[in-house]
Formats: C-alpha cells, structure tokens, sequence
C-alpha cells in the first residue's frame, strides 16, 4: 500500500511540476511566435496523443520529465533532402499547402532539387517532374506528411524559429519554465495556508531514535521536541546536527519537551564513519498553527515557500562546502520512497513536498550546466556579451555531454538509492 501511495504520489507530484514547467516555456514560445510542434508530458512512447491547430499534445509512458518541440533550424535540416521521391497537394492559387514524405495517386510527384532549411526558409521549392524543373510557391502553414509513420508536422519559417527570436524573448522562454515552477510552489503553499492555516511558528521533533544509541540511552525518545543543545537554539533541523558536530565528542545538555513539559538531559555522541552522532533520524519541523485569517494565508505562503527555498539553498549551499556529497543525493527511486513516506502523513505534508519539489525543480534548471534551460541561458547571455551567437557546433556538442553527465548522474543517484533501500 506504501508503495502504491509513494508511486501515486510521486506522478501527482512531478507530473504537475513538468505540466507547469513546460507550460512556462510553451505559453512565452507562442506568445513571441515560435512555432511549437509538440507538447509532452512523460518521456518515451507515446500513450495518448491529440492535435489541436499546430501543436501535437501528447503523454509518454515514462512519468518522468516533458519537453515543448520547438521549431528550430536544426530540427528543419532532415526531414526531406535534396533527390527525395516526394509529392505535393496545392491550394486553388497553386501553392504548396502539403509535402508528403511517400508521394501517392493525385499528388504532384517528382524529384525534390532543395533541401528542407531552404524550403521553410524561402518558401519555395524546385521539383523536377517528368525531366522537368518547376518551382513552386509554399504556404507559410503548409505540412509536411509522413503516412509510412503516421506523423505530420509544420513548416517552420525562418522568422518563427527560436535562434531567430530576440536575445530577450530567447531568454524570457527559458527561464520561464523555472518561474512556473515558483509560481506553482506558491500556489500550493497558499492551497496549505487555506486547509492547514497561518504557520506562527516551528518546533523541530525526532521521528525516529536507534534503540541502545546516545541519545536513547540519555532517555529521548521519538516525538520529543527539542528546544535546546548546548545554549543554541534549535530552530531548524540542521541545528541538531551543528550542535552533535561542534560538541567534538564532548558530553551536550539537551533541553527538550515532551507532553507539554520541559525536561533536559545530557547525551554523548559517538564517533561513526568520521562524524559525531546521537543517532536520531527523521529530525522533523512540526508547524504551530495559529488561527485562519485572510492575511494569514498569504503570510503563511510566503513562509513556507521561503522555508522550501532554503532547504534547497542550504543543500546546494551543502553540496558546494562539501559538507554533503554525491552519495546523499537521491534519485528517482529515493524520491518515489521519501514520498510515499509523505503520502503516509497526510495531503497537506503531501502538497508541502510538492512545494519543495517545485521550488527544487525551479533551482535546479537555472544552474548553468548543459542541457538545462539555465546552460541555454548562458549561452544567450554570452551571445549578448560577445555581440554574436555562440556556434551552433560548440553548442551541439556542450549540449551533448551536458546531457550525457545529467544521465550518468540520473544512473547514480537510482543506484545509491537501491544500495540505501537495501541495507
């Protein structure tokens, strides 16, 4: 049953992400022009799929990822080429309004002379019929027809592709996945704020304390609420592990509640595997809820999405220091299990995951790296400062690698996952 929640709730979780993030690049991609052949959610086959006016929406099998298909001059090189066999259908001024991959019965048939890039690119074409050269005029929305694969997908003219957008508008089309995300984050913080209420403040609990460790043996147990280690405040739940670290060994007092009393005690951490430690997990933020109010859902918003923004500065913060590794972050599988933990505890900590997620997400393709949106972005940004675009070569290939390190990444992070499951 867990893990039917954990998968159920993982694809609500990342399947409203994705819808959200690529809704960002497509509504600023149509809304400069770019011309959008499809619009997915999932990766892999495709499950289901409609067509509405140019744009091919469909769900893939692999819940995980999406991507809007943009019309761009790559993508425009290869799909017919010069000595293709192809046939053409034409409106009642005789222009071009199909070119169909494998020509048929009643179609103008013949010997195509230019390639793709120059066809949406002049809105011409030369094809040799019967030993003849014509040239004939194309329609801006004219289609290209595969019936061998049943596909079909529009031109795509030279002012209604992405490298031929402004620097601004290219860039505004990145990053505005990344701002969906926020913006989703901020909507399910305010979803909470409506159920939960107006968070006034937080306290910091122990889910779970090993049997026979330090601070089982000083005699706390799981669902005490920690106030105090050492004099620091423990406000967050990296404070406890400030506090078991800085204390190099030495003996701490814990002040800590338990049923609504005060109690303090005093615990000494052991050394394990380089760090000092009490041995207590699942260090929670319990929310104190004060009372409904208009003002309250919205300052309770702004709250919990600034609490979800620093555990994601903090972790990348902690990644960067080194006081956190490769081998601590999740992958696929990890997450499917951390949610359906989630799942357990209830909607409303379900929807401040998402949160987390969201704003993770968000993080997360603004970094620099190839193949993410921000990698995109640093192009433009070094395009605005060279005064011309980087080669389309250099970005391919960066693109590549950049790829190819994210999927290497995916892979370890999914076999760390199953090692942790497993032990």
């Amino acid at each position: 049953m867990q893990l039917v929640l954990g998968i159920l709730g993982f694809i609500f979780i990342f399947g409203l992400a994705v819808l959200f993030h690529e809704l960002g690049h497509f509504l600023t991609a149509r809304k400069y022009g770019v011309l959008c052949h499809e619009f997915a959610i999932g990766m892999g086959p495709i499950v289901w799929k409609t067509r509405k006016g140019e744009t091919l929406y469909t769900l893939r099998a692999i819940p995980i990822g999406g991507f809007v298909s943009m019309g761009m001059d790559e993508g425009e090189r290869d799909i017919v080429k010069e000595g293709a066999e192809i046939g053409l259908t034409l409106d009642g001024d005789g222009n071009v309004t199909k070119i169909h991959i494998q020509p048929a019965e009643g179609q103008i048939a013949g010997t195509l002379i230019s390639n793709t890039f120059d066809i949406s690119a002049d809105l011409q074409l030369m094809l040799e019929v019967a030993g003849e050269r014509k040239v004939y005029a194309v329609d801006r929305e004219a289609w290209y027809i595969d019936t061998k694969d049943s596909r079909e997908a529009r031109i795509v003219p030279s002012d209604r592709r992405l490298e031929n957008k402004p620097k601004r508008q290219r860039f505004v089309i990145m990053v505005a996945g990344a701002v969906m995300n926020f913006v989703l984050a901020y909507l399910l913080a305010l979803i909470i704020g409506i159920m939960h209420g107006e968070v006034i403040g937080t306290q910091i609990d122990l889910g779970h304390v090993v049997p026979g460790g330090p601070a089982y043996e000083a005699g706390i147990v799981a669902g005490d609420i920690m106030i105090e280690m050492n004099g620091l405040a423990i406000a967050e739940p990296r404070h406890v592990i400030e506090a078991v670290r800085g204390s190099e060994g030495s003996e701490i007092l814990v002040i800590f509640q338990r049923d609504g009393q005060v109690k303090e005690t005093y615990v000494t951490p052991i050394l394990q595997d380089g760090n000092y430690m009490i041995e207590v997990s699942h260090i929670g933020v319990q929310e104190i809820i004060g009372e409904r109010s208009f003002m309250g859902i919205f300052r309770s918003a702004n709250a919990r999405w600034m609490e979800g923004a620093m555990i994601i500065v903090t972790s990348l913060g902690m990644l960067a220091t080194g006081e956190a590794g490769a081998g601590d972050l999740a992958g696929v599988v990890g997450i499917v299990h951390m949610t359906s933990e989630v799942a357990m505890m209830g909607f409303v900590p379900l929807l401040m995951f998402a949160v987390i997620i969201n704003i993770n997400l968000g993080i997360f393709n603004l970094l620099p790296f190839p193949a993410l949106d921000g990698g995109h972005i640093t192009f433009i940004v070094i395009e605005a400062i060279i005064g011309k675009p980087v080669n389309t070569k250099i970005q391919h290939v960066v693109s590549l690698i950049g790829f190819g390190l994210l999927m290497a990444l995916m892979l370890f992070t999914v076999f760390n996952d199953v090692l942790r499951l497993v032990r």
